[in-house]
């Protein structure tokens, strides 16, 4: 993830995602949770980034 100062870090993202998955996970009687489009697009970059990341470190 290349930084740009109008953009919050990878560590901000995740930590934001973090909370936001464990409150909506904190509810044990819940069979499901509901995930914006923005809250899954994140995830699915903050994924790919952290994949991305241990691809390259695999390749020395």
């Amino acid at each position: 993830m290349t930084e740009r100062p109008d953009m919050p870090s990878a560590l901000q993202v995740a930590r934001a995602l973090s909370q936001v998955l464990r409150a909506k996970l904190a509810d044990q009687q819940a069979e499901t949770i509901v995930l914006s489009r923005e809250e899954a697009a994140l995830c699915l970059g903050l994924a790919d980034g952290v994949a991305e990341d241990l691809g390259l470190r695999h390749k020395d």
